[in-house]
């Protein structure tokens, strides 16, 4: 196996964090005007989608070439978090809120459930347990990542956000984030709680 195939996946995971850095200097710098060039704003769109979908990509191509790591296990998922995190922190905050139907205690939500997944892969995966994302998470950062921009174009494109139906859809998929977030936490809980019995047991015969 090439060293390409070997480290590619990881490089990927990397440059995603590169391009979330890239969005909060873009998206945090935006104006949010009626008369604004919304050109910047499509500018922090487009890097975040960019972003999202390398979360996509690496995965693919580490299981393809089968060379999915406990680096890349670790490493994804707390680069989403900064992603998604930094993105819903930027939104809840001025000159993008309120116009990005994005308020404090859901950000909140979205951190809780995020510190307590970290916490619970961080014990399975330091006791050789390994614990990749699911279906629920990975259907969870789906939502997340399609909801992001929305947001943010309800917040800073002034077509967009004069847009009632434009705004309706955001308001339904923040709340669609907000369910699906708190949800996905109980069936990683379950698995967790699956996984440190059988290691209980067989560590135990």
């Amino acid at each position: 196996m090439s060293h390409m195939r070997r480290t590619l996946p990881n490089a990927i995971t990397v440059a995603r964090l590169g391009l979330a850095l890239a969005f909060f200097v873009v998206a945090g710098n935006l104006d949010t005007t009626d008369g604004a060039d919304p050109s910047r704003a499509w500018t922090a769109v487009w890097i975040f989608v960019v972003a999202a979908v390398t979360d996509i990509l690496d995965g693919y191509l580490a299981r393809r070439w089968q060379v999915v790591t406990s680096f890349g296990r670790i490493l994804d998922p707390v680069v989403d978090k900064v992603l998604v995190i930094g993105a819903l922190v930027l939104l809840s905050a001025a000159p993008l809120a309120p116009a990005s139907r994005i308020v404090p205690w859901v950000v909140i939500l979205v951190v809780t459930r995020e510190l307590l997944v970290t916490t619970v892969r961080a014990v399975l995966e330091g006791q050789g347990i390994p614990f990749p994302a699911d279906r629920f998470g990975k259907f969870k950062m789906f939502v997340q990542c399609v909801t992001v921009p929305f947001c943010l174009g309800a917040a800073a494109i002034p077509n967009l956000r004069q847009s009632i139906s434009f705004v309706q859809w955001t308001d339904a998929l923040v709340w669609l984030m907000v369910v699906v977030t708190a949800a996905s936490a109980l069936p990683c809980l379950s698995r967790a709680t699956a996984a440190l019995r059988q290691h209980g047991a067989r560590h135990s015969a």
